[in-house]
């Protein structure tokens, strides 16, 4: 009799374990990206081409702000570019010049960038500090407006190359349960 109610227990336990695996392979099942935020409707951007979904387009902006018609929760914002060595991407906090810094990148050489962040915003700003291909000239002479000369080295900034931005969350793939039209009582 012992051994009956032992392997009852044993099996309710393995029945619960079982359905507990089943749920925890739903908590931890990957996420699933969201469409890009940048295509929606709405979208504003100072340089268009860098959102207007073509890799053939270029942007040669070194400052480029993306606001979204409402806040969204950004999870991943991929960066396309050709040239791009340093730059800083920001979040907006919702006060007039009011930006944080998400992340700045220093020596990149990646034609397409991947950052993953966790922000709730409705602006976006990328900030372009070098890019490769600059390169100095000189030594040069300049005469400034007393007739001083003064010999210089200066730096040629080759122009940022963004292909595209891409803005992603992920898809609330929670199952919501279904209201009852039936009345409680």
């Amino acid at each position: 009799m012992k051994y009956v109610k032992a392997n009852y227990w044993l099996l309710i336990l393995i029945l619960l374990f079982s359905a507990g695996c089943a749920n925890f392979e739903k908590v931890f099942a990957p996420q699933q990206l969201s469409e890009n935020y940048a295509l929606m409707p709405g979208v504003e951007c100072d340089a268009p081409e860098a959102v207007d979904g073509d890799l053939n387009t270029v942007s040669n902006n070194t400052r480029i702000v993306i606001s979204l018609p409402e806040k969204k929760s950004i999870r991943r914002i991929v960066i396309y570019n050709t040239n791009i060595a340093n730059f800083i991407l920001y979040e907006y906090k919702g006060k007039e010049g009011d930006w944080k810094i998400i992340n700045s990148f220093k020596g990149n050489k990646q034609p397409k960038i991947v950052v993953n962040t966790q922000v709730v915003t409705d602006k976006i700003r990328i900030f372009i500090s070098d890019t490769h291909g600059s390169r100095f000239v000189g030594p040069g002479i300049v005469r400034d407006e007393n007739k001083i000369i003064h010999k210089v080295d200066a730096q040629l900034d080759a122009l940022p190359e963004i292909q595209e931005i891409e803005l992603y969350g992920f898809v609330d793939t929670v199952e919501k349960p279904e209201k009852s039209k039936k009345p409680i009582f």
